[in-house]
């Protein structure tokens, strides 16, 4: 084991640095044009020195590639020498162009295919006790050959999206927990100061796949991927020219970025022939990402992939989503990301702690083998959540998400909780801070935890539950129809304490104001960001409710 005093390391702003000086990750995901996954069996040399040549020549400073783990052990314990020394050649290739390299040691899952080594057979990553001995032996491996390029890594990757794993769903969120950290604790074994990240994407604010915000134990640093491809999502959206899906890689940045410094390890445009379509989306989305905090920027992939193999075949669109083309071009279109990339040295970092507008992560998020989760999931949840960011944003807000096991931040003056079934806990934490202040906005209260803490908070009683018809309104100068309700109740309140702004056509309060200590709450029966999600792809529809928003924040 071998300590490595200098190297790159993150500040406590979360963003990279390197003797003082901070770093900026700007670069590409990589496997060769000729052999794509093959590379490690192909090992095409001058082609990849060639595009290393040009990632350096574009003023990139970052190369994130794969260990395809059958090709490093093809059989139990039995690790191929020439392959470990094709992945220390490419490493010294990379250092000697200034290259920060990034290797990701489980593929796994990749472009739309899933390898694993042949003796792995139907056993489980996570849970089978020989998966994860063979798993930890094999970083040890790895981890011997990757620690001596300390000084020019950006740290190691778990692996590439391990998060969409079948074995994720098929094993308990708790083996997952522990495979992380056995597999941190392995690398650490090995090589005590390198910097760990996790690979994965959205899906960890979207479901629950055991990787979990704020449990993810030894790793430094979190990823977040996406593409504007609107099934990918559990929120829709009309193409890439659209501002709602310029928000969402934003909105998973801003959600991580309240667990820890995040790297967006992986973005693209997917269809990278539209140049006023790719323009428009990276000119939006990428200051956006830099302002939700994102401390890198890699781009898949730098080239086409020419490859007849698998997965290429079967998801041909993977084969062309290169940065270049074949005459090392920067494709129309995709020009944005070189600008953007080269002006970040001059960017200050963003401030992300005097945020007044939150919205809500609740204690309890995840559901999965989680007794006390009070019955959502974040497949339910993650929609709202995105829809109210968007909507805030669009109003002029600036947001950040505010954890409910942790104390609020002071620069906090309004919370947001779209639609989240809050414990007790929550409630208490909430309670406390609207009382010495704070302006809480809440749609959808949860019937089943309207108790008599939420009865003081709200300043209303639930008297009965009626059928969840669709009800309309008229609030803030306009008509508003409403189609959904918490657990498909309706409830009838009796307010207390309350004033109501708006009822329905039979007078049953819908849209509800308190006073409470020396704050204010703003609350609505049904889940309002749900008419909006049901629009989310009628941006001529759904944007109205911009308007409905403006009006809550405005009381």
């Amino acid at each position: 084991m071998t300590n490595h005093p200098t190297g790159i390391t993150l500040n406590p702003e979360g963003y990279f640095e390197k003797e003082g000086q901070r770093i900026i990750p700007v670069g590409v995901n990589y496997w060769p044009a000729s052999c794509g996954v093959e590379m490690w069996q192909q090992w095409p040399e001058q082609e990849i020195q060639a595009d290393l040549d040009l990632v350096a020549q574009l003023g990139l400073n970052c190369v994130r590639f794969f260990l395809r783990w059958q090709d490093f052990e093809p059989a139990p314990g039995w690790y191929d020498s020439t392959c470990l020394s094709r992945l220390s050649l490419f490493l010294e290739w990379c250092r000697q162009r200034k290259l920060h390299a990034q290797p990701s040691l489980f593929v796994g899952w990749m472009s739309g295919g899933i390898f694993w080594p042949q003796w792995k057979e139907n056993r489980n990553l996570y849970s089978d006790r020989m998966m994860v001995e063979r798993a930890a032996a094999f970083v040890r491996q790895a981890c011997e050959v990757i620690s001596p390029y300390h000084a020019d890594l950006l740290g190691i990757d778990l692996g590439n999206e391990i998060c969409d794993l079948p074995d994720c769903d098929a094993a308990p969120p708790d083996a997952v927990k522990e495979w992380c950290r056995t597999i941190t604790s392995a690398i650490r074994s090995v090589y005590p100061n390198a910097l760990i990240v996790t690979g994965n994407e959205q899906r960890q604010l979207n479901d629950d796949s055991g990787w979990r915000f704020g449990d993810q134990p030894g790793i430094d640093y979190y990823s977040m991927h996406g593409y504007p491809v609107p099934n990918w999502h559990t929120i829709g959206f009309d193409g890439m020219t659209d501002p709602l899906a310029q928000s969402l890689l934003p909105t998973y940045i801003n959600a991580a970025r309240a667990f820890g410094p995040v790297l967006l390890q992986e973005f693209g445009t997917i269809a990278t022939w539209g140049v006023a379509q790719q323009e428009l989306y990276l000119r939006n989305l990428l200051p956006a990402c830099w302002k939700a905090g994102a401390n890198g920027f890699l781009w898949w992939c730098l080239r086409d992939i020419h490859a007849r193999i698998h997965p290429y075949t079967r998801h041909n669109f993977e084969s062309t989503l290169g940065l270049v083309d074949q005459n090392n071009n920067v494709k129309p279109g995709l020009e944005y990301f070189l600008e953007f990339a080269h002006s970040l040295s001059e960017r200050e970092s963003p401030d992300l702690t005097n945020i007044e507008t939150g919205i809500y992560f609740p204690i309890h998020y995840y559901h999965r083998e989680n007794p006390h989760n009070p019955g959502q999931s974040p497949r339910e949840v993650s929609p709202r959540l995105m829809a109210a960011r968007y909507l805030l944003q669009q109003n002029g807000h600036r947001v950040r998400f505010v954890r409910g096991d942790q104390a609020f931040p002071p620069s906090l003056k309004r919370l947001i909780v779209p639609g989240i079934y809050l414990t007790l806990d929550d409630q208490l934490a909430i309670q406390s801070w609207v009382y010495h202040g704070g302006t809480l906005i809440w749609s959808g209260v949860d019937p089943v935890n309207w108790g008599k803490i939420a009865i003081t908070l709200l300043g209303a009683q639930p008297v009965d539950y009626r059928a969840p018809v669709t009800s309309n309104i008229h609030v803030f100068g306009e008509e508003w129809e409403f189609h959904s309700y918490p657990r498909g109740y309706r409830v009838e309140v009796q307010p207390t304490t309350a004033k109501v702004l708006a009822s329905d056509p039979n007078q049953l309060p819908l849209l509800l104001k308190n006073n409470y200590g020396s704050g204010t709450v703003l609350f609505a029966i049904p889940l309002v960001e749900d008419q909006f999600v049901r629009l989310a792809n009628q941006p001529a529809l759904r944007d109205r409710w911009i308007r409905f928003y403006k009006g809550l924040l405005t009381g």
